[in-house]
């Protein structure tokens, strides 16, 4: 990455952000590609590693969550992409990904609490609770790092 008179804190946020982009992109595909593959494929682990014992994935209907959830991959993909191309100019697009991270963390942990089936609500609250406080932090860090 070309230093562009970036602070450390900064190059940070720019290089987990491009790990974002790309990470968003491959999951929105693999959605609408597999919707039920890696969902199943979480449930195994949890019940291979913790006996948590899931409810069996039925065929998926309503595809209207299929293209909700590759728009908001995408949506996503284009801040993280945006805001790592051009930090300076484009760094207000991050707070977009902690609020949708942040939701979808409340969410999973809800669906957890409240209706306990499947071990990918788990990991969902897990992951994104992770991006969230991780983009946060890397956020906070970066924008203190240069006074504006």
């Amino acid at each position: 990455m070309r230093d562009a008179g970036f602070t450390r804190q900064e190059r940070d946020i720019i290089l987990w952000l491009r790990f974002l982009g790309a990470c968003f992109l491959i999951l929105g595909v693999l959605f609408t590609a597999k919707p039920n593959y890696l969902l199943q494929y979480m449930d195994n682990i949890g019940f291979v590693f913790f006996n948590f014992r899931s409810a069996p994935l039925e065929n998926p209907r309503y595809e209207i969550w299929w293209i909700l959830s590759l728009g908001l991959m995408a949506c996503l993909a284009y801040a993280s992409l945006q805001a790592q191309f051009d930090w300076l100019r484009n760094q207000h697009l991050v707070p977009i990904i902690i609020i949708a991270k942040a939701v979808s963390t409340l969410g999973f942990l809800s669906l957890t609490l409240f209706h306990p089936t499947h071990f990918f609500y788990i990991v969902g609250a897990v992951v994104d609770g992770v991006i969230c406080l991780t983009t946060t932090y890397a956020h906070i860090k970066a924008t203190k790092s240069r006074p504006f």
